[in-house]
């Protein structure tokens, strides 16, 4: 039983060591947020290529996005296109149609007028004609009137 022995050095050591834990704490804590050289490296070049990939992509849908406003452009100015073509449509067809109503009135009249003439035609054609003898009677019956008119005229009554 005897002997004691000295743990003042190991106090030290003890002492040093707990010290040194709450440096490495302290420090540590001092270092949250930091990252490594190599992780640091890492998600740099991971962030960077996913920019130039949202970037590229970014310019793809810029280039959609204009290609898009220029064609709905276009189709807006062919739809004005097509309205003006339809308005000039819409006013020809109309001007046609008065133009037909007059000529369908104008073709009645001549329906009326050639349905006329025809039938005039067949009166003319049914009415009886005087043969060319008819006419030779006809005209030494008239020479005959002349000559009797002329002796009345020249006979005095009272003379």
């Amino acid at each position: 039983m005897g002997s004691k022995t000295d743990i003042s050095a190991l106090q030290g050591l003890i002492k040093t060591f707990f010290e040194n834990i709450e440096t490495y704490n302290s420090v540590k804590a001092s270092f949250d947020g930091k990252m490594t050289q190599e992780s640091y490296k890492g998600l740099l070049a991971t962030t960077q290529q996913n920019l130039h990939t949202i970037e590229m992509q970014e310019q793809e849908q810029v280039k959609s996005v204009e290609e898009l406003e220029s064609q709905i452009t276009q189709l807006g100015n062919k739809e004005t296109e097509l309205k003006e073509q339809l308005e000039h449509l819409c006013a020809q067809r109309e001007e046609k149609t008065m133009v037909l109503n007059q000529s369908r009135e104008i073709l009645k009249k001549a329906q009326v007028e050639v349905a006329g003439l025809r039938e005039e035609i067949q009166k003319i054609e049914n009415t009886p004609r005087l043969s060319e003898e008819d006419v030779k009677v006809l005209g030494k019956m008239e020479r005959l009137l002349e000559e009797d008119q002329n002796e009345l005229s020249s006979f005095q009554f009272f003379g």
